[in-house]
């Protein structure tokens, strides 16, 4: 008589399910297998990520064509308050004066560089003299 050896039963694994949800739309929770055939977005689904970066670049508002420039420009508090209390859209209010007055005396303006305003030019004179 011939003995057989015992062999060995392979592991009770049950293949994984097609789909990731029941058919009450439940979802079941992942296996080693499920994770195992995943791959990465970019390999998956390339057309998503290029189309994720083409619309983040146009998200927000679009690019100026002078954008403005940040300037700390110190002033009295007395003059800050009155300028705020103009209400909503002081800031372009400002910015209008100051370009009538810098860019309506010609080229050169009140700009450091160009020539003087009168009232400067009296202090300045004013100075001089005592």
């Amino acid at each position: 008589m011939k003995i057989i050896p015992k062999q060995k039963k392979p592991p009770n694994r049950r293949p994984a399910p097609a789909t990731a949800s029941n058919d009450d739309g439940e979802v079941r929770e992942l296996t080693l297998a499920d994770f195992r055939r995943m791959k990465p977005v970019g390999e998956a689904m390339p057309d998503l990520i290029e189309a994720t970066a083409e619309f983040r670049k146009r998200i927000g508002r679009p690019k100026a064509e002078a954008p403005k420039v940040h300037n700390g420009l110190r002033l009295s508090a007395d003059l800050v308050e009155r300028i705020r209390a103009t209400g909503p859209g002081c800031d372009a209010r400002v910015e209008e004066a100051l370009r009538k007055g810098f860019m309506g005396r010609g080229a050169g303006g009140n700009i450091p560089g160009g020539s003087r305003s009168p009232s400067a030019k009296r202090a300045q004179a004013g100075k001089r003299r005592a």
